[in-house]
């Protein structure tokens, strides 16, 4: 099984910024060690509790200290930034580390100040689709194909390119990453059953019917968390779900808090069913119940990647989860 990460490199309770992407750095190059396919940096703006607002800068740091994994953004928010200018700067990543750069794209709009902070100054500019078929352009280096650009070429040339991804949860996004040839990614969330089947389905399908001559290629994403005590991995999952609820609060976390921080914490019912709803994104046992779920979650998918988000308290759980789950990339 390919099997791969996103990092949102929490700022542990006690840490720093510095601290977390020390920690990114050692995770990545652990995780090659492993056996891991690929390693992606996550796009957060004003997250106190996570360091990667800047995920290509981050990936840039990861590729110098890695060898072979492959390296990339999960994702850029392709609205706040010009095409162009993501072009260039995965292609310059390209050309010095060649075959080993992915971009994954989504279009979330973040926090309302965010979303206007990023996008100080700029009229109405070119809608999502638009963008992704600008970058198309730029990373084939095409200058035949009608386009108001036409002439324009990203630098530098390679000759290989960035793989494309996009992310999504809907059908919407599903067709959109089959019609433009790309890898899907598919984050599995509130749906029911039968239509999270049906949108990867209808990714396939709609990738088929644009590039017959291609293969879809379908990543599942999920939470992870594996540990071989029980008691102690009760306390990691409330320490997860703590986080993952009150990091969508307007007064979220200043860090990512300690078990030891919140054993005492009262939960509100609104707070347990918030929690029963996330338990769905997350996979979390032993070494064995872990594999398992993770295999029947491909097997169910017919994926053919999942990526893990080892988003556990502290660094030695955050490797000791990555270690439990490693004998699924020789599978």
């Amino acid at each position: 099984m390919r099997l791969s990460i996103l990092d949102y490199s929490p700022i542990f309770e006690g840490r720093t910024a510095t601290d977390a992407l020390r920690h990114t750095v050692e995770l990545a190059q652990y995780a090659e060690s492993l056996g891991y396919y690929r390693y992606w940096l996550a796009e957060h703006h004003k997250v106190s509790s996570v360091a990667t607002s800047a995920p290509e800068i981050l990936a840039t740091m990861l590729l110098e200290q890695t060898s072979k994994i492959r390296m990339g953004a999960g994702g850029i928010m392709l609205p706040h930034y010009s095409a162009y200018k993501m072009a260039e700067i995965f292609k310059m990543l390209e050309a010095r580390h060649p075959g080993r750069t992915d971009i994954a794209l989504g279009h979330s709009k973040s926090y309302h100040i965010v979303h206007e902070a990023l996008n100080e100054g700029k009229t109405d500019g070119p809608s999502f689709d638009q963008q992704l078929e600008d970058l198309y352009k730029y990373f084939n280096d095409d200058t035949t194909t009608p386009h108001r650009f036409k002439t324009l070429v990203a630098m530098p040339q390679t000759t290989t390119q960035p793989q494309i991804a996009i992310l999504g949860s809907s059908e919407n996004s599903a067709k959109r990453a089959g019609r433009l040839g790309a890898i899907f990614v598919f984050a599995p969330l509130g749906q029911k059953t039968q239509a999270k089947k049906r949108i990867t389905t209808l990714y396939r399908n709609t990738f088929l019917e644009h590039h017959p001559n291609q293969s879809p290629y379908l990543i599942v994403s999920t939470f992870v968390l594996a540990h071989q005590d029980d008691a102690y991995r009760q306390q990691l999952e409330n320490s997860l779900h703590y986080w993952l609820q009150r990091v969508h609060y307007l007064k979220q976390p200043e860090h990512y808090d300690s078990p030891e921080s919140i054993q005492h914490h009262q939960w509100s019912e609104r707070e347990k069913e918030k929690r029963a709803q996330n338990e769905k994104r997350v996979i979390s046992g032993n070494a064995e119940t872990v594999q398992q779920r993770l295999q029947a979650l491909s097997d169910y998918f017919e994926a053919d990647e999942i990526l893990v988000l080892p988003q556990v308290f502290g660094e030695a759980n955050r490797k000791k989860t990555l270690e439990l789950i490693a004998p699924l990339t020789h599978s």
